[in-house]
């Protein structure tokens, strides 16, 4: 019986110890959606989407100084009582790996790892009922402000779509312009030509889709055509090509042995005024040649090279990269055109 006893009071022990120091909290199905914001403006939407190939709670916020260019969305897994994943950019910045935790009866807490932590409370949001669609057919860009104020295009950041969704009218203004080696034909509303003009004000009064056309220049022709061969310095030679509408493919070549080369591949475009290209994602490579003339091996060198190919009146063309010696000021002649 006294060892009946002393058993028990181990166990009943050991029962109160875990207890204390090992209970697990109780995991809750993830329940809580809606908009959460802060004093700062930092915003995020937690919904549930289940029309998708792998259904789970979406995550999209705009947050710091650039909330309005800058946004981050992605389908993200519950683990323990949080979300907890990757949000992909939609502007400028890098993805960022979250966690949500819920705080209080609505608030929320965003944690962004190696970032800033929010904390957000709940905001009501009216319901949109007039939702426009903004995009191009062909190679141009666009973009939309509130109000009669004509958008500012970056060519560096063009804007192919747009989504506006208002629970009440409103007036915007929209802006097209094309990329190089094309022109700004019209827009359309719905399928029917609604302006010839670049820049109009509508007054979104109902849901619509309004696509700015583009059709490709028959006079444009790449500035770069007038620099198109073959070019030659002591043992390096270099073709010179047409990219696209508007930039320049220059592949610098020099051969070291029969079997060995190293490669320069340089994209940029021209400036017509100075006849300057600017490269800025340069690369270089040492190949290795079979006895066939094929290449059996590749060692990438650099791939972020920066420099300038100068056109120069006298059919030359003077090399300057600024990682390489090799490619310091030198001058190569024209030889002929690139062979078809």
């Amino acid at each position: 019986m006294k060892n009946k006893l002393i058993r028990f009071g181990m166990c009943a022990a050991l029962a109160a110890t875990l207890g204390a120091c090992g209970a697990k909290e109780e995991v809750v199905e993830w329940s809580r959606e809606g908009y959460f914001q802060d004093e700062a403006g930092n915003f995020m939407s937690v919904t549930y989407m289940d029309d998708v190939d792998e259904p789970g709670w979406y995550v999209g916020c705009t947050l710091g100084e650039d909330m309005m260019e800058d946004g981050w969305g992605g389908v993200i897994p519950q683990e323990g009582n949080s979300l907890h994943g990757t949000l992909q950019t939609s502007g400028s910045k890098g993805d960022i790996v979250v966690t949500v935790t819920e705080e209080g009866e609505d608030g929320m807490v965003l944690a962004v790892e190696g970032g800033e932590t929010y904390h957000l409370k709940e905001v009501d949001i009216p319901d949109a009922t007039i939702f426009t669609n903004i995009n191009v057919d062909g190679f141009g860009m666009i973009g939309y402000e509130e109000g009669e104020t004509v958008p500012e295009l970056d060519p560096e950041w063009p804007f192919q779509s747009a989504v506006i969704n208002l629970a009440e009218p409103k007036t915007y203004t929209f802006a097209a312009a094309p990329q190089t080696g094309y022109l700004f034909v019209k827009w359309t509303k719905n399928g029917e030509d609604y302006s010839t003009e670049p820049v109009i004000t509508v007054e979104l009064n109902e849901s619509a889709d309004y696509i700015a056309v583009f059709e490709e220049d028959p006079d444009w022709q790449n500035p770069v055509m007038n620099y198109i061969g073959n070019y030659q310095c002591d043992r390096a030679g270099a073709t010179v090509e047409c990219f696209g509408k508007d930039e320049a493919f220059i592949t610098v070549h020099w051969g070291s042995s029969a079997s060995e080369a190293t490669r320069w591949l340089l994209v940029g475009k021209l400036d017509p005024e100075t006849a300057v290209i600017k490269y800025d994602n340069g690369t270089k490579s040492n190949l290795t040649y079979d006895n066939e003339g094929e290449v059996t091996e590749q060692e990438d060198i650099y791939t972020d090279g920066t420099g300038t190919i100068t056109f120069n009146a006298d059919n030359t063309f003077t090399w300057h990269d600024d990682k390489s010696e090799t490619g310091e000021d030198m001058v190569f002649e024209f030889i002929g055109l690139a062979e078809e």
